[in-house]
């Protein structure tokens, strides 16, 4: 099977679609390289399967991938090491509305693929068969928290690419329910994946490789509680900052709210309400931080905050998890589903609720350790290649109407 996946996110700091994106093409190499002669389903550890859950299966000859972007450059940075049956392929243009509608298919046409796999948004032509990740349709939901252009063009592109993809994947089983619910697909379409923390997140226990992330990130080594995410209303930041300003003046003086994450649309209200209640000392804004330096951080907070009004899996707060930190979490939309019992769920429209959550954490060293105990055995339900494999699944079915081409040179 001749695969191609869509990469131009990698390196365009996407957050969540990049940080799939990556971790999915990293898995799929991973779990295909392990025996030249084929490989079968690895039976490990994790989430008990539902409804949507791909189904375990044994897979015969290793699939030839294309990763297609139209920056290579930096899609090699990200894979250094490719197997023999992988490769990156150039694919322009850039500008995505001439690229997805154009660049895809004619790539697709002139590679032969068997199948051609997305995020969101597929060509409304394609000779081969697609399979669209959907992550959320946080859109559909909330166009409050959309810039009027991305609106227009998810509201427009992604029912449509849902209802010609062979498949439509999704990352939780709400955001399945949801999809089903507002697209009316078969239920056999959509196929539940999970995402998982990625391997680097682990524990930091060296003191010093810790204060050297808070330092260059302009932290400092004060006590503080770290919140990661876009500033977009979504994020649910502004009532994080007033939650704050009631912990913060309840408890250690020195105590800071660190906020990471880019500048999205809407993003001043952020700033105007920490400037409002008089936080410009106590609020640190180190933007976008690399993934190398994130389990520095993660570990070097006291408590993980994730306030998000809506998500359609939530991935920060499973990597807080991963190295070893407390989590305070939205119980909003997938992120229930995501945490389980690992984390002191509140509600995100309630300051107190969001305040006392924060402080019971801050306050408690007993129920510190458990969230730590808990979310350290939560996070190891997850793995990115339980998550390729059921990925691989999906591919299989949705050529199964369609033969294979006659296997060519690996690319």
């Amino acid at each position: 099977m001749h695969i191609a996946i869509d990469a131009h996110v990698v390196g365009e700091r996407e957050t969540g679609n990049e940080t799939y994106t990556l971790n999915l093409i990293r898995a799929l190499l991973r779990v295909t390289s392990r025996d030249p002669k084929g490989f079968s389903w690895d039976a490990s550890p994790g989430l008990e399967a539902g409804a949507g859950r791909a189904e375990p299966r044994r897979f015969g000859a290793i699939p030839r991938f294309v990763f297609l972007t139209p920056h290579p450059e930096r899609l090699a940075v990200a894979l250094p090491e490719l197997p023999p049956h992988a490769a990156i392929q150039a694919v322009a243009p850039a500008n995505a509305l001439l690229r997805i509608p154009l660049g895809l298919p004619i790539s697709a046409l002139r590679n032969a693929f068997d199948l051609l796999h997305v995020n969101y948004n597929a060509p409304p032509l394609a000779p081969c068969p697609t399979v669209v990740t959907i992550h959320d349709i946080a859109f559909e939901h909330y166009p409050e928290f959309f810039s009027p252009r991305d609106l227009l063009i998810l509201k427009t592109l992604v029912p449509l690419s849902a209802r010609r993809a062979a498949r439509v994947i999704t990352v939780s089983q709400h955001a399945r329910d949801e999809i089903l619910a507002r697209y009316g697909l078969p239920a056999d379409k959509v196929v539940v994946t999970y995402e998982a923390a990625g391997e680097q997140f682990q524990p930091v226990a060296d003191p010093a490789a810790r204060q050297a992330v808070c330092d260059r990130l302009g932290i400092g080594q004060v006590p503080f509680v770290l919140a990661l995410g876009n500033l977009q209303p979504r994020k649910n930041m502004v009532r994080l900052v007033e939650a704050f300003r009631r912990v913060a003046g309840a408890t250690a003086s020195d105590l800071r709210l660190v906020i990471a994450g880019q500048a999205q649309w809407r993003e001043s209200e952020v700033f105007r309400a920490v400037a409002a209640f008089g936080l410009e000392e106590q609020v640190v804004f180190p933007g976008y931080v690399a993934d190398a330096d994130l389990p520095a951080l993660y570990s070097a907070a006291s408590v993980f905050v994730y306030p998000s009004l809506y998500e359609g899996f939530g991935l920060p707060p499973l990597e807080a998890m991963a190295c070893g930190t407390p989590v305070v979490c939205s119980r909003a939309a997938s992120l229930p589903e995501v945490v389980g019992t690992a984390a002191l769920v509140f509600d995100p429209l309630d300051v107190d609720s969001l305040a006392e959550a924060i402080a019971t954490v801050l306050q408690d060293q007993g129920q510190a350790a458990e969230l730590r105990r808990r979310g350290l055995a939560r996070a190891s339900q997850f793995s990115w290649d339980r998550c390729a494999m059921e990925t691989l699944a999906v591919y299989g079915a949705a050529t199964a109407a369609r033969p294979p081409r006659e296997a060519g040179p690996q690319a």
